[in-house]
């Protein structure tokens, strides 16, 4: 597994429809270029002569137009030189965005370490986690990598996902299926556990859950669901005691009499007659 030296650009990038796929290739190759290399159209052109001069010149203006490649032209008033930076992202800038500011000539202030320029201390920003939830979300990675070992992560890539694992703990869902959300349909060959996962733990974050249905006890004997208000035991039928059955009683006068008749009939041995 590779561990360094790779770029990890995100899918909409690669599939963003207003660029071509000459644009899309010349992106993920600047993109992965350090910090202050030198490279213009003449010097891309020479590293690519399929694509000529004119083809990278094309490309690049794709990138511009769609915010990926900014141009910053800035004055020196010092020196009188005017610089020109180029700045490449991965994701498409508004145009009235701020551009990172230049590096500018001259001496640097000194100050005493630890203190603002007004001479207040400055504060020290609290983590936005606990520890406690770093540590869960830590565990729940750590978890997940020894299931399916190519997301298994560095300890540094771990510390950085935890606070992205810790709303999946609180979702609802259970493990086993935030184990299938995020290991199933993997590639054959994973190059960066830490960009699939930081995209994964967003993208298909779930919906958060209702509390459970109520979970009736089950029997001892033959688990069927025992009645509500019974946490343990058997059922009636594993007990071996009949149910009692309610008798009906005579509801109507033509049942009441005749009752009465056959209880006479019964105790007296003989035929009652009774009055109406």
């Amino acid at each position: 597994m590779r561990t360094r030296a790779f770029t990890v650009l995100g899918n909409d990038v690669l599939r963003d429809r207003r660029l071509s796929f000459t644009a899309r290739g010349l992106l993920a190759y600047l993109l992965s270029l350090p910090d202050g290399a030198r490279e213009d159209a003449r010097t891309l052109a020479d590293k690519n002569p399929g694509i000529g001069r004119r083809g990278i010149s094309k490309a690049l203006d794709e990138l511009v137009e769609h915010g990926y490649y900014v141009r910053c032209t800035t004055h020196d008033p010092e020196s009188g030189q005017v610089r020109t930076e180029t700045f490449v992202f991965d994701v498409p800038q508004d145009p009235d965005a701020p551009l990172p500011a230049p590096a500018g000539t001259g001496e640097a202030q000194v100050g005493n370490s630890g203190a603002s320029p007004l001479g207040a201390e400055n504060p020290v920003e609290e983590p936005s986690h606990p520890d406690a939830d770093i540590a869960r979300g830590a565990a729940l990675l750590g978890r997940l990598g020894r299931v399916e070992p190519k997301l298994a992560l560095s300890v540094a890539d771990t510390l950085a996902l935890a606070p992205l694992a810790l709303p999946w703990l609180d979702c609802g869902v259970s493990e086993s299926a935030i184990r299938a959300l995020l290991a199933d349909g993997l590639p054959p060959v994973v190059f960066s556990a830490r960009g699939i996962l930081g995209d994964r733990l967003v993208r298909k974050l779930p919906a958060q859950q209702g509390p459970p249905a109520p979970v009736f006890a089950e029997c001892g004997d033959c688990h069927d669901p025992l009645p509500r208000g019974q946490e343990a035991g058997i059922c009636e039928g594993c007990t071996g005691v009949t149910p009692l059955v309610a008798v009906a009683h005579p509801t109507t006068v033509n049942e009441r009499v005749a009752a009465i008749r056959a209880t006479l009939r019964s105790g007296l041995g003989g035929t009652a007659n009774l009055a109406r």
